[in-house]
């Protein structure tokens, strides 16, 4: 049985690719070929995988994908500007977040903030930073603060 074999530039025109597309795809794995001398070749079967890739090549086994370590990994971040009338106001703010923190909760984990205040606009803005429990809980804190529910009581 003969096996009929292609060049890039023939794939690239059966394809309608550039031949550098062609090449590149060969590099990255995504095309088998075989190089032959001191150009390449692409069978037709390799050609059928590439074209009908999920049905084509057959399913293989996905490694299972362990999430039960990414919080331990993970970090978030959040800004929050709040328009201030005055620094008072803003370094008011910024004790009562630095008290939460002094008597924090160990799930919060390694977490930190700081603060700005910008005269020149009235603004100061918090910059929180550490584990999705801590950026939750001050999220909820500054929803109450703010007058609204922030969640369960």
């Amino acid at each position: 049985m003969n096996a009929t074999f292609y060049s890039i530039g023939d794939l690239a025109e059966i394809l309608k690719l550039h031949p550098k597309t062609i090449l590149r795809f060969i590099h990255e794995g995504k095309i088998r070929a075989q190089k032959i001398g001191r150009s390449w070749r692409i069978s037709q079967e390799a050609l059928k995988e590439y074209s009908h890739a999920e049905l084509a090549v057959p399913a293989r086994a996905a490694e299972p994908v362990d999430f039960g370590s990414i919080g331990a990994r993970m970090r978030v971040s959040a800004v929050i500007e709040i328009d201030e009338q005055n620094s008072e106001e803003a370094s008011r703010l910024s004790n009562t977040l630095m008290a939460a923190l002094n008597c924090k909760d160990p799930s919060w984990g390694n977490s930190r903030f700081d603060w700005f205040y910008y005269p020149e606009t009235k603004k100061a803005k918090y910059v929180l930073y550490g584990t999705p429990v801590f950026i939750g809980e001050i999220m909820v804190m500054f929803s109450r603060l703010a007058g609204g529910q922030g969640g369960a009581s």
